[in-house]
């Protein structure tokens, strides 16, 4: 399994336990650091409200929300016409408009240059984008096929887990007791995996998989981490 069929497969085991903004960010700013970039930024446009999660700097993204910068930003008209993921940076977006000159001015104060974006589309008008995005270092030569073809899958299944659970409410595990990374390892053991084959999967330390697990056996009263896992099946915590 190649280091991108890893990387994959740790952010979809993220998504499918993350219950709350913390923990999808957490899976994308992963995601963003695994593929060479710096930030990442997911804008849903669809009822009630706009949502919007990023790892940008607080200023930028406040500015961003009150300013309505979603009016003007090219980046969001390319994908609301585009049906496939995409490479950008102010080059290839033809600016053309003084707005949108001042609006790459702005982002540009905060070293955002480049990046790709997935437009993802839903039915009656919603819409929803998720970019990837970084500083002149990350150069767009550097993100062959195979990578964009994985961060389209990625956006589609980001956008399918945030509007499910943050924007409709169907959450099965809004209230566990678990961190997201306890009940990935819990969910690892539960398939027979040792700890170092663990660790490796998600891309952390084999210590830090045996403090989650002890974690997680802690908190379900457990004495042995099998038994633990045997509990948090029995919860619906995890998938026995």
């Amino acid at each position: 399994m190649t280091v991108l069929d890893l990387t994959f497969r740790d952010f979809v085991d993220a998504l499918e336990t993350a219950h709350d903004e913390m923990g999808f960010k957490g899976a994308a700013d992963r995601l963003a650091a695994r593929l060479g970039y710096r930030w990442f930024a997911y804008l849903g446009f669809s009822e009630p409200a706009l949502k919007v999660l990023s790892s940008y700097p607080n200023s930028w993204a406040q500015q961003y929300v009150e300013q309505r910068y979603e009016d003007i930003d090219p980046v969001v008209g390319l994908a609301r016409s585009s049906q496939r993921s995409f490479q950008w940076d102010r080059r290839t977006l033809g600016i053309a408009s003084a707005a949108q000159q001042r609006f790459f001015a702005e982002a540009a104060k905060f070293g955002i240059h480049c990046g790709a974006t997935v437009p993802i589309r839903g039915g009656f008008g919603r819409f929803a984008a998720f970019t990837l995005a970084g500083n002149r270092d990350a150069s767009l030569e550097q993100r062959p096929t195979e990578v964009m073809d994985m961060l389209q899958l990625a956006g589609l299944y980001y956008h399918a887990h945030v509007y499910a659970k943050l924007q409709l409410g169907l959450n099965r595990l809004a209230d566990m007791p678990l961190t997201q990374r306890e009940r990935q390892c819990l969910f690892w053991a539960a398939r027979g995996k040792k700890m170092p084959e663990t660790a490796q999967i998600l891309g952390i330390s084999t210590r830090t998989v045996v403090f989650h697990l002890e974690n997680a056996r802690s908190k379900l009263s457990a004495s042995t981490v099998a038994q633990a896992v045997v509990e948090a099946a029995n919860r619906g915590i995890i998938l026995s």
